[in-house]
C-alpha cells in the first residue's frame, strides 16, 4: 500500500484518493511487481494504515533507505521546521502540527524528519533528530531557534560543526554582535583609505573579512553585505556559554522593489538613495527580522573559522532550502492542502519527502528536467522510470 501511494504521488497525484485511482488504473503494470491479490486498498483503508503506523519507526527506516544512498557525512545539513497548517484539529486550542527536516544542502535531499510533540518544541527535538544521524564533518546550520549552548556541545561532540544565527530572542549577544561588526565595518573603511584606525581594534582588523554582493531578480533588487570576524573575545557570551564559539558574523540584506516608469524604463533607485529616501513603491524602507521585509540584518556564530565568502554561501544554502523546500512542499506536493490529522498527516508527509528524494535524484541521474513537478509528468509517462528507481533499487551516492 506505501509503494502504490508513493507512486501516485511522484505520478503527480498528489492526494490519498487521486493516488488510489491512479494505482486501480495502472493495476496490471503493478502487479508485474506486486502480488496484490485482492486489488487496491480503499481510501479508509488506507487512512487507518496511515494512522496506524508507528511515527517513528518509520522515520527510521527513512532515515536508513536515503542513508544508503547519501552520506550525512563532511557536508552541510539544514535543519529547519515547517508546519502541516492543513492538518489543523478542530479541537479547541490545538496546536498546528510541526515537522522538523533535515536536508542535504548539495543534492536538496532530505535526510530525516521529526514530528514535534504538541507539548514539548524544535528546542527538545533538535538534539533528539541530531542523535539520529552521523554528522562527522558536516556543518549544520539551524535558524535561531537552535542557537543553544546544549545543541553546539552536542553537535561538536558528535563530531560536526556548526552555523547558527543570532536574533532578538537573545537581546544581549544579537545587540553585541550587531554593535561590534558595525564598528568592525567603519574601522575596516578607515584602513582601505589608509586613515587611522583605533588601536583597540586593530587586532581584531587582522582577523576582519567582508564581501558584497547584488543581484536582480525579477520583483527586486538585493544587495547583501556580509561581515566576519575569527575573534568571539568581544562577545560576552563566547567568554562563558558559548565556549565552542570561534567566529562571529553579520549579514545584511536590502531588497529595492524595482519602479518602471510608463515606458518600462527601470527607475529603480540605488541602494543608499533607497535607503535614504525610500521609493514611490516603498516610501519607508522597513527593518525587521521577518521575512519579506526590506532591510534585514542577522547575526551569525560558528565554531569554524571562516571567510565572508563562505559564511555568505553557507547561509544562502540555508536560505534556499527553508524557502524552497517550502515551497515546493506546499506549492508542488498540496502539503498546506492536506486534511490528514496528525499521525496520518506525519507519514504522509513522509512519504511525500520519499517521492521528493526519488523525483530529486532522477532529476539529477537523467538531467531530463530540473522542475520537479515536470518530473512528475515523466514518472507518468514513462514505465521505465518508475520500475527503475522504485523497484529496481538507487545506486549509492557514495
Amino acid at each position: 500500500m506505501l509503494t502504490y501511494l508513493t507512486l501516485g504521488i511522484l505520478c503527480g497525484r498528489l492526494t490519498i484518493k487521486r493516488s488510489l485511482n491512479w494505482a486501480r488504473s495502472n493495476l496490471k503494470w503493478l502487479k508485474r511487481f506486486m502480488k496484490l491479490e485482492n486489488g487496491i486498498a480503499s481510501e479508509p483503508t488506507i487512512s487507518r494504515m496511515l494512522n496506524g503506523i508507528d511515527q517513528e519507526l518509520f522515520c527510521y527506516a527513512f532515515i536508513e533507505w536515503i542513508g544508503e544512498i547519501i552520506s550525512t557525512k563532511n557536508t552541510h545539513l539544514a535543519i529547519d521546521g515547517k508546519a502541516l497548517c492543513g492538518a489543523t484539529e478542530k479541537a479547541k486550542d490545538e496546536a498546528v502540527p510541526m515537522i522538523l527536516n533535515v536536508v542535504e544542502t548539495v543534492r536538496g535531499l532530505i535526510l530525516a524528519q521529526k514530528a514535534i510533540d504538541s507539548k514539548t518544541n524544535e528546542i527538545t527535538a533538535i538534539p533528539e533528530l541530531l542523535e539520529l544521524l552521523d554528522i562527522t564533518g558536516s556543518t549544520v546550520t539551524i535558524d535561531a531557534i537552535g542557537t543553544q549552548t546544549d545543541i553546539m556541545k552536542q553537535i561538536s561532540e558528535q563530531g560536526g560543526h556548526f552555523v547558527l544565527m543570532v536574533k532578538k530572542n537573545q537581546p544581549e549577544a544579537y545587540a553585541e554582535i550587531h554593535e561590534f561588526m558595525g564598528r568592525m565595518e567603519t574601522e575596516a573603511a578607515k584602513k582601505r583609505k589608509g586613515e587611522q584606525t583605533d588601536p583597540i581594534y586593530e587586532e581584531y582588523l587582522e582577523k576582519y573579512d567582508d564581501t558584497n554582493q547584488s543581484e536582480k531578480n525579477r520583483e527586486r533588487y538585493e544587495y547583501r553585505t556580509v561581515m566576519v570576524c575569527n575573534d568571539p573575545s568581544a562577545l560576552t557570551k563566547s567568554q562563558k556559554e558559548w565556549s565552542e564559539v570561534k567566529s562571529i558574523g553579520l549579514v545584511k540584506q536590502v531588497r529595492v522593489p524595482i519602479e518602471k516608469d510608463e515606458q518600462g524604463n527601470d527607475i529603480t533607485p540605488g541602494k543608499e538613495e533607497f535607503l535614504r529616501y525610500g521609493s514611490r513603491r516603498c516610501p519607508k524602507p522597513r527593518e525587521s527580522e521577518e521575512k519579506g521585509k526590506e532591510i534585514q540584518c542577522t547575526a551569525m556564530i560558528s565554531d569554524r573559522l571562516l571567510t565572508a565568502e563562505e559564511l555568505m554561501r553557507i547561509k544562502r544554502m540555508h536560505w534556499v532550502v527553508e524557502n524552497g523546500l517550502h515551497h515546493t512542499l506546499d506549492d508542488t506536493f498540496r502539503e498546506d492542502r492536506s486534511p490528514a490529522r496528525r499521525s496520518a498527516a506525519v507519514n504522509l508527509s513522509l512519504i511525500r519527502k520519499i517521492a521528493y528524494n526519488i523525483l530529486r535524484i532522477s532529476m539529477y541521474e537523467t538531467e531530463m528536467t530540473d522542475v520537479i513537478s515536470e518530473m512528475m509528468d515523466h514518472f507518468c509517462d514513462h514505465e521505465e522510470l518508475r520500475e527503475k528507481y522504485v523497484f529496481q533499487g538507487i545506486v549509492s551516492r557514495y
